[in-house]
């Protein structure tokens, strides 16, 4: 297993993939990760884009010896005019990741609130919701973490809403347990699956 399979592995890239075929990035939202956002890419990645287009591999900076890694500078050379990925069915697995964000605690992801992120944090606290209201535990209790939840959802709505002018964005951060459960929940309603560009393998 080569370095690239090993970390989609590891952050659960798959189950991350299986949420994202329902969500697609609006025009609103004008390519903000791709203009501003840390693009970090593989070694295997850096070579295919040397292949595909020498030119505009050119804005991509090795990191080494700090880091196995390259950057590619911001705004993407690979951003077209009307702020589409130029290289989408190729993309690295940091934008196919997006809006979830790798973290180092091993056993949780992040998710920041950009346009489609709090759609799904939106999504992901409803179901949290639903779930505890159908628990046997205390109705205080149950309340108080509902209460909880309903406070999340207002705080990420404020965090989005300045979305457009922060550096940096506050991450909710999901364990990959409860990721995986989201994401049978998301399949098991049997919606629309309007992004084609994930990748399921």
């Amino acid at each position: 297993m080569d370095m690239r399979e090993a970390v989609k592995k590891a952050i659960h890239y798959g189950t991350i993939q299986s949420i994202l075929q329902y969500y697609i990035c609006p025009e609103e939202c004008e390519a903000h990760c791709c203009k501003h956002g840390q693009i970090h890419i593989f070694e295997e990645e850096y070579r295919n884009f040397s292949q595909m287009d020498p030119e505009k591999a050119k804005r991509i900076q090795s990191e080494m010896p700090i880091s196995p890694l390259y950057r590619i500078e911001t705004p993407c050379s690979f951003l077209k005019p009307h702020d589409r990925c130029g290289v989408y069915y190729q993309r690295p697995i940091v934008c196919g990741l997006y809006p979830f964000k790798v973290n180092t605690s091993g056993n949780s992801i992040g998710l920041q609130p950009c346009p489609v992120g709090f759609l799904i944090i939106r999504e992901f606290a409803l179901w949290m919701i639903s779930n505890v209201s159908k628990t046997g535990v205390p109705e205080e209790e149950k309340a108080r973490i509902i209460e909880e939840w309903e406070k999340t959802i207002e705080s990420y709505a404020e965090e989005l809403a300045g979305f457009h002018m922060k550096n940096t964005l506050k991450e909710i951060q999901i364990p990959f347990d409860e990721l995986e459960m989201f994401a049978m929940y998301m399949v098991s309603k049997d919606l629309p699956k309007i992004n084609s560009g994930v990748d399921l393998g």
